[in-house]
């Protein structure tokens, strides 16, 4: 098909949402990514990533500390929930707020409070992710059944935490699947939870190959 045929697919109807698409049912969201068996002729994590380009591959600068900073912030949100809830000041010098006040700030610090929980969770997914890769090319490097099967085994491992902080993420992300913030999100822990699966496919294929 030339360049000039391609059509772009934009799906709609119920699911999870990934940059502005539904892919599949919500349940789909609970599978990990996992295809077959991982063979020999997997490429190397360092050759592969074909879910992201260079453009891509800038999100992934300050990761870290975009994760410290939306676990304050919604730390900081999760406490003004609770003292909406209990009916406390803001300050000591400050009388009690009314209902009114109280059902205002405790609706939007919640609403802050989940948002910014899905950005720590994609980051906290990415995290996860650049773990694991390093974990399978340290395999795929490693000379013995051995010495590849640790970092193999810490790659796998790896990859199922990036999956559950990319599940908590796409849910959390789904409750925002209108903006463009929680189609950002849930782009980015979907590749992340990608990535990370074939990372610990290729960290596999590395330990058949020292069996072989």
């Amino acid at each position: 098909m030339s360049d000039a045929e391609h059509r772009e697919q934009h799906n709609h109807g119920s699911g999870t949402f990934v940059g502005g698409d539904v892919h599949g049912g919500l349940w789909q969201v609970f599978l990990p990514p996992y295809g077959k068996k991982a063979t020999s002729s997997d490429p190397a994590p360092a050759q592969r990533r074909p879910e992201q380009d260079d453009q891509d591959g800038d999100d992934y600068e300050g990761r870290l500390a975009s994760m410290f900073v939306s676990a304050w912030i919604a730390a900081s949100a999760g406490l003004a929930v609770v003292y909406a809830v209990m009916g406390r000041p803001w300050t000591d010098n400050e009388p009690a707020p009314g209902i009114a006040a109280r059902i205002g700030v405790g609706l939007v610090a919640f609403y802050v409070c989940l948002a910014v929980a899905a950005a720590f969770f994609a980051r906290l997914a990415q995290v996860f992710e650049l773990w694991s890769e390093h974990c399978a090319i340290t395999a795929a490097q490693s000379r013995g059944r051995l010495v590849a099967r640790p970092p193999a085994s810490m790659s796998r491992a790896l990859a199922g935490l990036t999956a559950m902080a990319a599940v908590a993420a796409e849910l959390l992300a789904s409750l925002f699947g209108w903006s463009s913030f929680g189609g950002k999100v849930a782009q980015r822990a979907h590749l992340a939870r990608l990535n990370a699966a074939s990372n610990a496919k290729s960290a596999r294929a590395a330990t058949k190959r020292r069996n072989a």
